[in-house]
């Protein structure tokens, strides 16, 4: 997921991304522990319990797949620490330089001197294409995604993560549903998708709901009717899970958030 534009303060909150914030405009951040980073630019690991304290009017925020290619080069660039004051690789570094987008040499053929982005090509028309693409090839310099090498998942897991989009759309997930079809015991597939994914199985189904829900909204569905769809029980629910992992509440997020597919 990217985001650009303004960052408010939000409650104390964690999800299995890993987020990159950037601005000209420093911002303040927390842990769990009470400790802060007045910073421009913040890297939080996965499932790390973190707040903004003081936001950025003019911000660039980015949520990565921490198996992702440029997920697994962030966190190598930067750490793992749950404390803030270990949230920012660039301290010290000219706002100037981390809010431009990054400047990468074009590969032989690529039209107009461009390489291909490693992300799916905002679309052309949209009023924020050229926004999006420009946001989307810093991000890409900032994580240094080429330098990340492969981190093969035990097969039983890549299975799993495989199988589980698919037992979503049909209603709840069962770690014994999961088990039986990559042909685990429940216990032993339990402690190997933490030990490979780092977190448990149910918090990551929960995961991929929310973000079924958030790609669901932006394709023009009420917050009630992708609750319900994504497989949250109601939309209490819906906003407790996306309170908890996001830090605001969904509705906050829905009439802020102009769509770029």
């Amino acid at each position: 997921m990217l985001y650009g534009g303004t960052v408010g303060r939000n409650a104390l909150h964690a999800h299995h991304a890993v987020q990159l914030i950037v601005s000209a405009e420093p911002f303040t951040m927390a842990d769990a522990h009470g400790e802060r980073l007045t910073t421009h630019l913040a890297v939080i690991p996965p499932d790390t319990r973190h707040t903004v304290l003081a936001g950025a009017h003019e911000a660039l925020l980015v949520h990565l797949d921490p198996r992702s290619s440029p997920g697994r080069s962030l966190l190598a660039r930067s750490g793992t620490g749950s404390r803030a004051p270990e949230w920012s690789p660039a301290r010290g570094a000219p706002a100037h330089t981390l809010t431009e987008p990054a400047h990468t040499s074009p590969r032989p053929g690529d039209r107009k001197g461009r390489r291909p982005l490693m992300f799916a090509e905002p679309p052309v028309g949209h009023a924020h294409s050229a926004e999006a693409a420009a946001a989307l090839r810093a991000v890409e310099g900032w994580t240094g995604h080429s330098a990340a090498g492969s981190v093969p998942l035990h097969p039983a897991v890549e299975s799993a993560i495989t199988v589980i989009p698919t037992l979503l759309r049909r209603g709840p997930v069962r770690l014994r549903t999961v088990a039986d079809a990559v042909h685990l015991s429940p216990s032993w597939l339990a402690h190997l998708f933490s030990a490979h994914v780092g977190i448990p199985l149910r918090p990551y189904v929960r995961w991929l709901r929310l973000q079924q829900a958030i790609g669901l909204v932006a394709a023009g569905e009420t917050l009630t009717e992708a609750a319900h769809s994504a497989g949250f029980t109601d939309s209490p629910h819906f906003t407790r899970a996306f309170r908890n992992t996001f830090g605001t509440a969904p509705s906050e997020l829905a009439a802020a958030i102009d769509w770029v597919p």
